[in-house]
């Protein structure tokens, strides 16, 4: 993997974990179903983090927007139907969609560059 690539992942993960520690940190505020959700995401960004440093393969960022690409189209439905947790949705699903868009950036067209 060239330098730049390995630059590049690491900024994305590095995002990634700041994505997960702003959950854990939030859901120490909230009650009840938005604790929960905070924490389970939190320690989810923050392990799909650490196995992507390590695996670095392009396989695992693919897998890893699949994750990404499933997580906010969950986020649709619940934007649509519950509207007490409409703006926790609509963030979540902006949040997939830019983490999928940036881990489908790294892969490229999944030949080494």
């Amino acid at each position: 993997m060239s330098g730049a690539r390995q630059d590049r992942v690491r900024v994305v993960e590095l995002l990634r974990v700041g994505i997960g520690v702003v959950h854990l940190l939030g859901s120490r505020r909230a009650l009840g179903r938005p604790a929960v959700l905070g924490r389970v995401l939190g320690v989810r960004q923050l392990t799909q983090a650490g196995l992507l440093l390590r695996a670095g393969s392009p396989d695992a960022h693919t897998v890893s927007a699949l994750v990404d690409a499933t997580h906010g189209a969950t986020m649709v439905p619940l934007a649509l139907l519950d509207r007490q947790s409409r703006r926790f949705a609509v963030r979540q699903l902006w949040i997939a969609a830019l983490l999928t868009v940036l881990e489908i950036a790294l892969v490229g067209r999944g030949r080494e560059r």
